[in-house]
């Protein structure tokens, strides 16, 4: 007696499994083209930039990066870029905690209140369309230079973008979800843990992507100002001295330092957005 083997019959390859293979490796190609143009860039950037610099333009405008960079590597070994970006960052984050908080908790009670939203929202528009950069004079007044100056600078301009979002979050729940848990016999409370803060974090986050990079400007801005020390002293300390090798390091520094925060910040924020963004569309 012989014994057969069953085979699966011989048929095409699911779609997906073609689809997927040409899908992939076009995009690693793409990827691999942005990269490559971008890096040209970089290097065309910087090759003309070198050539001009003490040529075409004076030196004391746009220093050359063969002294720039040198320049940042330096600080970087003795300390000088850790130690201010350690000042600068601080305090943004100081101001970014104080001035979410103040935004989340003003958020919640104006968004749960239509009265009470309706009386205060002609005081918070005017405030929140004033640059709040205009406002570090005031606040010199207020806590005079140093640490102080920007933390409070940092929480204002987070409040504002904390607030707005934590405000509208809490205004956009669909009242069907609401008269569920009334239903239920849930109370003011339970709606608010149970349903309205919950829809929120999502806008809350998203504010986060705006108010961490403003808070840091806003930071830098008053070490320019009046601060002694962090990373737009350094900026404002080399251009008062007209060294400009060191204020482009610095800028340089403030440029990076930005770029890598975007990059965390975007990471952070992608699936919750993603959420958010799904959500809407449905």
């Amino acid at each position: 007696m012989t014994t057969q083997v069953l085979r699966a019959p011989a048929g095409p390859a699911p779609q997906s499994l073609k689809r997927n293979g040409p899908v992939t490796h076009a995009r690693r190609l793409r990827r691999a083209k942005i990269v490559t143009a971008q890096i040209a860039m970089i290097a065309v950037l910087l090759a003309t930039w070198e050539l001009v610099s003490g040529r075409l333009i004076n030196d004391i405008m746009i220093s050359a990066p063969s002294n720039v960079f040198p320049l940042i590597w330096e600080w970087l070994i003795d300390g000088v870029i850790l130690d201010a970006a350690a000042t600068t960052f601080s305090n943004a984050a100081l101001g970014l905690v104080a001035g979410g908080t103040a935004g989340i908790a003003v958020g919640v009670i104006l968004g749960q209140s239509r009265l009470l939203a309706d009386t205060f929202e002609p005081f918070i528009t005017a405030l929140y369309t004033m640059p709040k950069h205009a406002l570090i004079p005031l606040f010199i007044m207020w806590v005079g230079i140093g640490s102080a100056l920007g933390i409070l600078t940092s929480a204002v301009i987070a409040f504002f973008l904390i607030f707005f979002n934590t405000f509208f979050g809490i205004r956009e729940v669909k009242q069907s979800l609401i008269s569920s848990v009334r239903i239920m016999g849930g109370s003011t409370l339970d709606v608010l843990w149970r349903v309205r803060l919950p829809s929120a974090l999502v806008w809350v986050v998203a504010g986060l992507k705006l108010a961490v990079p403003q808070a840091i400007v806003g930071v830098v801005v008053a070490e320019m100002l009046a601060g002694d020390q962090g990373l737009g002293y350094l900026v404002a300390r080399n251009a008062s001295s007209f060294n400009s090798a060191g204020t482009y390091a610095a800028l340089i520094t403030l440029l990076l330092a930005g770029f890598l925060i975007d990059r965390v910040m975007t990471a952070l924020t992608k699936k919750p957005l993603e959420w958010k963004n799904s959500g809407s569309a449905m």
